[in-house]
């Protein structure tokens, strides 16, 4: 399932900005999954990508999913973050997708991965093209508990910086500004807060709750922007580079760490697994079905 939107709908996010390479992301991905035999639908674009398609979709793709199978998420638009109403946020600010009507809360994922009654033991990965999206998927990661060590910012989120570190005057951000997100949160505050209340069990459950092992590969961190360019966002450009139309042979961990050193220090893409933890999922080549 593959979600794509330059265009958000201007009477929720009065200002907001265009963007470019997002619906090419989203297409792109999907090609990629089809020729990795997974079963694919079209990509939702732009204004059918509203916050209820989005869940629904992603609930009727897990419904259908056995244990073992895997299913492939992907999103590029903007990145927003919103305050925390239920207090699970160190930060007080909750990470979130920039759906065409709404700000999708990652606490809604969350609560997605608890109470969705798909069956024990598949695997999702998720793609995330988004600004601050370093742990969108939610749970609480397995890496510091692992002692492995998780991906660690390289930088802040200067955007002048950003811009300067990759020499190209094609490159904006996927960054939804302040005053647009704020203009977003007021008009939609009763539904923000209905959002906490409903996730409020699922964001306070035991991480083995989730049922699943889900693999976050995000185009930065949650202090971070992601790059858009007219072709593709940064982060996706990169990891289609990496892919390189099937020739990349190793595993999740490598695939990831070969994106990271195309990317610029300002712009870490995340490796996060949530849910179950799976090593052998982590260490199997990339879009393995």
């Amino acid at each position: 399932m593959t979600i794509g939107l330059n265009n958000v709908d201007p009477r929720r996010y009065p200002g907001a900005p265009p963007l470019r390479g997002c619906v090419n992301d989203a297409k792109d991905i999907r090609n990629l999954a089809k020729l990795n035999k997974f079963e694919v639908r079209e990509p939702l674009i732009d204004s059918q990508a509203t916050a209820d398609a989005v869940i629904a979709g992603i609930k009727e793709c897990l419904l259908k999913l056995d244990e073992g199978d895997i299913f492939l998420l992907q999103c590029s638009g903007h990145g927003g973050q919103v305050k925390d109403l239920n207090g699970d946020e160190s930060d007080g600010r909750d990470e979130t997708w920039c759906l065409y009507d709404r700000q999708m809360v990652d606490d809604e994922l969350d609560q997605i991965w608890v109470e969705t009654k798909y069956a024990p033991g598949i695997r999702v990965l998720m793609i995330s093209d988004i600004c601050h999206s370093g742990t969108v998927a939610r749970g609480k990661g397995h890496l510091a508990d692992l002692k492995e060590g998780g991906t660690q910012a390289r930088g802040d989120d200067d955007r002048q910086r950003i811009l300067a570190e990759l020499a190209d005057p094609q490159v904006s951000f996927r960054f939804m500004p302040d005053d647009v997100l704020d203009r977003n949160f007021e008009l939609g505050k009763a539904d923000y807060q209905r959002i906490s209340d409903q996730t409020r069990a699922a964001v306070q459950s035991d991480e083995r709750a989730i049922k699943a092992a889900v693999l976050l590969l995000s185009g930065c961190q949650d202090n971070q922007l992601s790059g858009d360019r007219s072709n593709n966002g940064l982060f996706t450009a990169r990891l289609l580079n990496v892919w390189k139309d099937g020739d990349f042979k190793g595993n999740y961990r490598q695939f990831h760490a070969a994106i990271v050193s195309q990317m610029p220090p300002s712009q870490t893409p995340n490796f996060y697994p949530i849910g179950q933890p799976d090593l052998g999922f982590w260490l199997q080549r990339p879009f393995t079905t």
